[in-house]
């Protein structure tokens, strides 16, 4: 069996994994990504790109052209309680939205053209953490010094720690022509799920429509968004669809796992549990990893950038079972009603960008007041 030796081995060519890959590449490290499926694929994903995205995005991708990655720009939120419209609110900053699988593609094209090496389509079939090895399924072995595990949230990584998927959340989207469903705005809807919120986001020609929701077992989810699309007079006749667990507030303890191994993204728990929003996350931890195998220790150093990740979160958590209780989310929705400022200001300092913590929120509502 062929066998080769690289210094790091990333599994996944996602955004967490070209978040590491790219930078790592740039540095001249000697780097290979493995990743199951041949690019482009798809993925689902809402695809909202935050102003902090977007500056991570800058700094992945050389050039002034990042634009051309965006399929659409918009500058305002609306709320909804079912179909009753809350708020409607003019974002201070628009938003982008990538999809997903154009976008993966062009990530994975830079770091091809910056030199990197990929492999797409190739299953894994063991890894030796004693032997530091991976096992492709053709036979040939790749020895690392350091594996990071970009691989999503049913990441191989978890067999070994026995991860329950029960704690994950299931995401299932559709794409609808926009010229059968004229959405320009950001479009959150709840009351449809116990746990989660229904979206609809533009993406140029089409309509990105999603629900995602905490996993439970023999939930037809695929008709909660069919029956959604009837309710916007969409028919869902030749709509199709795609699904994908998600992390939803439960981090992955890495402790468990060698010193060598690193956990990135939505395989580490790294996604916001009150927007479900990834990506940042993902994009983040991908160049934090990257950072971490210039230090005498990088693991230690890894977890240590991640601590203010890890902190939103676990506090995310919290806040998140306490929003979608039937009283407190009745509340909210009161006083969320007609309060375009507050949406505004909320969407600012805790999507947009990080400028509170959700453990913060009580300094938020005292700022606003005192605005």
């Amino acid at each position: 069996m062929p066998e080769k030796h690289y210094s790091t081995v990333i599994i996944g060519g996602g955004p967490a994994g070209m978040g590491a890959a790219i930078p790592l590449q740039k540095r001249g490290k000697d780097v290979i990504v493995i990743d199951k499926a041949i690019f482009p694929r798809d993925k689902t994903c809402a695809g909202l790109v935050t102003g902090k995205t977007y500056k991570l995005i800058r700094s992945l991708v050389d050039g002034d052209d990042t634009d051309r990655l965006f399929c659409f720009t918009s500058d305002t939120i609306k709320l909804f309680s079912k179909t009753n419209l809350l708020t409607q609110s003019r974002l201070e900053h628009p938003v982008r939205f990538v999809n997903r699988r154009y976008f993966d593609n062009a990530l994975v094209e830079e770091y091809k053209r910056l030199g990197g090496k990929i492999l797409e389509g190739e299953a894994i079939s063991n890894i030796d953490y004693v032997k530091n090895a991976v096992t492709l399924s053709s036979g040939d072995i790749l020895h690392y010094d350091d594996l990071l595990f970009a691989d999503g949230a049913l990441s191989m990584a978890h067999k070994e720690l026995k991860v329950d998927k029960r704690k994950l959340a299931f995401g299932i989207e559709a794409y609808v022509p926009s010229s059968a469903l004229d959405v320009k705005s950001v479009d959150l809807y709840f009351g449809y799920l116990n746990d989660g919120y229904i979206w609809v986001f533009p993406h140029g020609d089409t309509v990105c429509v999603g629900a995602a929701d905490l996993y439970r077992k023999g939930t037809d989810y695929r008709k909660i968004l069919t029956d959604f699309l009837r309710e916007l007079g969409v028919d869902p006749e030749n709509v199709k669809y795609i699904g994908a667990f998600l992390p939803y507030g439960e981090l992955i303890p890495q402790d468990k796992l060698p010193d060598n191994v690193m956990l990135l993204g939505d395989a580490g728990g790294f996604t916001d549990p009150i927007t479900g929003e990834g990506l940042y996350m993902s994009m983040r931890s991908g160049m934090y990893a990257a950072d971490a195998l210039d230090t005498p220790s990088p693991k230690i150093a890894y977890l240590k950038s991640m601590e203010f990740l890890s902190r939103t979160v676990k506090d995310g958590k919290k806040v998140q079972k306490k929003l979608y209780s039937t009283p407190v989310q009745k509340i909210v929705f009161n006083k969320l009603k007609g309060k375009e400022g507050l949406v505004r200001a909320l969407f600012e300092n805790l999507v947009e960008d990080y400028r509170y913590e959700y453990r913060d929120l009580s300094r938020f509502f005292i700022d606003y007041k005192n605005l």
